[in-house]
Parts: C-alpha cells; structure tokens; sequence
C-alpha cells in the first residue's frame, strides 16, 4: 500500500492544533485527525504483519487513538505530534488484540459443544437438580466423552487473567513479570512483552535496572538491595511503585469503550 501524502505542511499543521488547543472546534479536530491518518496506516500495516486480524480492521481501531492523540496532544509543550500519537494508535490496537480479538484459532463446534454443555448444566441448577455426569451429558449432546474433554480443555485454554486482576496469594512464588503480562499464546504475547519493554526503556535509567533485574530477570530483592546499597523495604516500596505504574499503563481504557465527542 503506497502511503497518501499530507496536504498540509508541517507549520500549517502546527497552526492547526494551535488553534485546535484553544477553540476545540469538532470541525478542526476532523480535519486534523484526517491529516494525521498516515501514522495510522504505518502502525496497522506494522500490527497486521504480527497478528491474523486484518490491515482494515487495525486500521479502524488505530483511528480512536489518533482521535484520543488529537484531543489530548498539547503542542505549547514543544512536542512533535508524532512522538504523542504513536504511542496511543499502536496501544489501541494492542489492547484491542489483547482483550477483544482471539489469538488462539480453534474449532467453532468444540466452543459450541461447550457452551450446550455449561447451558445444559446451568438448566439442571436452576431444576434443583445433580448435574449431569460426563457419561450422561455425552448421551445428551449426542457427542464422546473424549470429545467433551476436548472442549473442557480448550474453553480452559482461550481463559486469559486481566492485567488488572491482582495476585490472590500475595506471598506467591509467581515471577513477578508474570504478573504485568499474563501468559497468553500466539503473537499476542509477543504484542504485550514489546509494550512492556518500551515502558520500561521510558524509566529512569536507576528504575529500569531495578524493573528488568527483579521482575525480568527474576534476581532477588535481598541481593539487588546489596549491590544498590539501599535497604530491603526502601527498594520494595520502590519496586511496587514501579510495578503499580507499570500496571497501570498496561491496562488504558479499551478502545471499545472510547467515547466519540
């Protein structure tokens, strides 16, 4: 696909969210989102070459972090748009894949034969009734015990834990990098380990050590507050202040859920 050029040059586009940041005119914020739709098509060409979801659909998706990037870019800061947009378009798509778009291709009849199945079971609750037995609920659905099985196993398997969900043990041996990207198959977590390493090579040079030796790297906290001659709890506190902010970056508003103005 051959890039469209911009009709705008870059100080009319300047001017542009100048005006845009002071009137906040529907009409100026269409034409620059319209301007700016390039970096969009650069980052869904880039995505679709990673996942199975289409250029068109990425490309859609992209468009409301563009609109998001146009609404909260703050050109008296002395930032390129680009270095503001970017971000937010390639983070739509992300969460998109992660949260919304099934990495794992699978068969329609096995997540159909379950779905009957938990109906089925959930009819017979409501009845005050036992459920069902694998040998029975495979006579009913008409299908194997072999093949319930293969469905039991691969609803288990498309069950992804949310970023935000918080650890239920919090004395867990679980790495902790484990708990800012779940571990999802495909492409997919490919997707979320590339977001967390641009987050992590956004931190200060000290914090970044601190986030890939402990939460990367898997190296004690004991050890690596010896070698930074802090004290245990400080590097700690500092390690979940990082974490928490890390998580919270990780876990935007969804796309779904962006309210058009």
């Amino acid at each position: 696909m051959v890039p469209r050029s911009n009709p705008y040059s870059p100080a009319t586009l300047e001017a542009m969210h100048l005006n845009y940041a002071s009137s906040r005119c529907t009409r100026l914020r269409n034409r620059l989102v319209e301007a700016h739709l390039n970096l969009v098509r650069q980052q869904a060409q880039r995505q679709a070459q990673r996942c199975n979801l289409g250029f068109d659909d990425l490309f859609q998706i992209g468009c409301l972090g563009l609109l998001a990037a146009v609404e909260g870019f703050d050109p008296s800061k002395g930032n390129a748009f680009s270095t503001y947009a970017v971000p937010l378009i390639s983070g739509q798509m992300r969460h998109y894949l992660r949260d919304r778009h099934q990495p794992i291709r699978c068969s329609w009849r096995l997540r159909q034969l379950m779905a009957k199945q938990e109906q089925l079971q959930q009819q017979r609750q409501h009845q005050g009734l036992l459920p069902l037995t694998d040998a029975a609920l495979a006579l009913r659905l008409g299908c194997t015990q072999q093949r319930l099985q293969q469905a039991r196993e691969l609803h288990h398997a498309l069950q992804c834990t949310s970023l935000d969900a918080q650890s239920q043990n919090a004395d867990s041996q679980q790495q902790p990098s484990q708990e800012l990207v779940d571990s999802r198959p495909g492409p997919e977590q490919n997707l979320l380990w590339q977001e967390l390493n641009e987050r992590v090579a956004a931190l200060a040079p000290a914090d970044q050590h601190i986030v890939r030796a402990c939460l990367m790297e898997g190296r004690s906290q004991r050890e690596l507050a010896r070698e930074l001659q802090l004290s245990p709890c400080k590097l700690s506190r500092r390690l979940h202040r990082l974490q928490q902010m890390l998580r919270e970056q990780l876990s935007a508003t969804a796309p779904w859920q962006a309210q058009l103005q």
